[in-house]
């Protein structure tokens, strides 16, 4: 009888753990429109943010398919198009300040965004990748409110 309760008691514990362990910390995809975008990697590096500038991000509007955001200097905006997990980024402009210290990443990123072919997302990460499949800039979700 005491055997039979320390076995049910054990199924019991195994279950809840394994049931933690499926609802964890995933997080749901996010969607790429309307999102703002933080990059975090650029060609494998890290991202430079500069006290006094916005940090670089990309935000994808749903309406008029236009994007916005900062290179993490200068303001951006342009078009895209999309067609399922392809992409193309187009009409790209920013203003133009110079800020020494990223305008190497700032080139870096606009020639990122020329080159990306498709997308990907998996939870609060998006991943552009250029046509042979290798990631150019990945991204993070940012929530807002």
């Amino acid at each position: 009888m005491i055997e039979g309760v320390i076995r049910r008691t054990v199924l019991l514990l195994l279950f809840a753990v394994l049931a933690g362990c499926a609802t964890g910390r995933s997080v749901p995809d996010q969607p790429l429109l309307n999102t703002y975008w933080k990059l975090v990697s650029l060609e494998g590096s890290g991202v430079t943010v500069i006290e006094g500038h916005r940090e670089p991000h990309l935000v994808l509007y749903q309406e008029g398919q236009r994007l916005a955001g900062s290179t993490g200097c200068n303001d951006l905006s342009g078009r895209y198009q999309l067609d399922d997990d392809q992409v193309r980024f187009r009409n790209l402009v920013t203003t133009l300040m110079a800020c020494r210290e990223v305008m190497q990443q700032e080139a870096l990123l606009l020639e990122a965004l020329k080159d990306t072919a498709s997308w990907t997302v998996d939870g609060d990460a998006l991943v552009c990748r250029d046509e042979r499949g290798a990631p150019v800039a990945r991204f993070q979700a940012i929530y807002l409110y």
